[in-house]
C-alpha cells in the first residue's frame, strides 16, 4: 500500500521520525511503500488554502466559544499560540485528501509520529476511512477510547466516547489512517463549507455518522516526539 507521512525535511526532529516510522516498517515485515510528504507550515499556508478555494480559519481557539449549528455540537476550542500551525496541518492532510481523490486510491495517511507496532499487510475493510493508532496518549479521553476499540478484535465503528453534543468525535488523533477516495472526496467538499477546522474535528462522527473506523488490534502507536506544527 502506498502511504505518505507528513514530515518537515528542514526538522531533525521531523527527519527522525520518518526515520523511525520507515525502520518500524521494515522491522515487521510491513506491506508499505512509504513516501515523505512535506507538510503545509505557517509561511505556506495562504497559498495551500488556495487549492480548496481560498478558504479561511473558522473554529474556536483558546478561550472563543462556539457551537456548529448545523449539528448543535459544541466547538471545543483548539490551545495554540498560533492558529496557523493547526490550519497548517489540516491543510497538509487536506492535501493527501486531494491527492488520494486524483489517484483514485486508498492511500495511508501518517504524521511524522507515527510508528508500526506489528505487520500491516492490505486488507479489505467498509467504511471510509480506518483509524490504525492505538488512542493511548494519542487524543482526548484515550483510555476510554481504547477500552472500547478493544472490546472485540477486527474493523468497527469509531467509539462514542461523549455525548454526542459534547464536542467533534473521531479516530484517535489522525497520526494513522487509511482514506478511501469516495471519503476523501466527502472531506474534502465539508472542508469548503465549514472553512478551515482541525482535520479530526472536521473528521468526525457526527459529519460521517457511518464512514469512520477503526481496527483493534492497533497497528501504529506515537512515539512521543514533538509537533512541527501545532507547538
Amino acid at each position: 500500500m502506498k502511504a505518505y507521512i507528513i514530515n518537515d525535511k528542514n526538522s531533525s526532529v521531523s527527519a527522525l521520525g520518518v526515520k523511525n516510522c520507515h525502520n518500524s516498517i521494515k522491522a515487521h515485515g510491513s506491506d508499505i511503500d512509504l513516501h515523505p510528504f512535506q507538510q503545509t507550515s505557517p509561511e505556506t499556508v495562504e497559498d495551500h488554502a488556495g487549492i480548496f478555494g481560498d478558504i479561511s480559519w473558522n473554529y474556536p481557539i483558546n478561550d472563543e466559544v462556539a457551537t456548529d449549528k448545523e449539528l448543535g455540537i459544541n466547538l471545543k476550542p483548539y490551545r495554540t499560540n498560533d492558529y496557523k500551525k493547526v490550519f497548517a496541518c489540516t491543510l497538509s492532510h487536506a492535501r493527501l485528501w486531494l491527492e488520494c481523490v486524483n489517484s483514485k486510491q486508498d492511500i495511508m495517511i501518517l504524521e511524522h509520529d507515527a510508528v508500526f507496532t506489528r505487520k500491516f499487510e492490505e486488507f479489505q475493510w467498509e467504511g471510509g476511512v480506518l483509524g490504525l493508532n492505538d488512542p493511548r496518549r494519542a487524543t482526548h479521553s484515550s483510555l476510554i477510547y481504547h477500552n472500547l476499540a478493544s472490546l472485540r478484535e477486527g474493523v468497527h465503528s469509531a467509539p462514542w466516547v461523549s455525548s454526542y453534543t459534547a464536542m467533534p468525535q473521531g479516530l484517535a488523533g489522525n497520526s494513522a489512517y487509511i482514506i478511501k477516495p469516495k471519503f476523501a472526496d466527502m472531506l474534502l467538499m465539508k472542508l469548503k463549507e465549514k472553512g478551515g477546522w482541525p482535520n479530526d474535528a472536521i473528521m468526525c462522527k457526527q459529519f460521517f455518522p457511518m464512514q469512520l473506523k477503526v481496527v483493534y488490534p492497533y497497528y501504529t502507536t506515537i512515539q512521543g516526539i514533538k509537533s512541527t506544527t501545532t507547538s
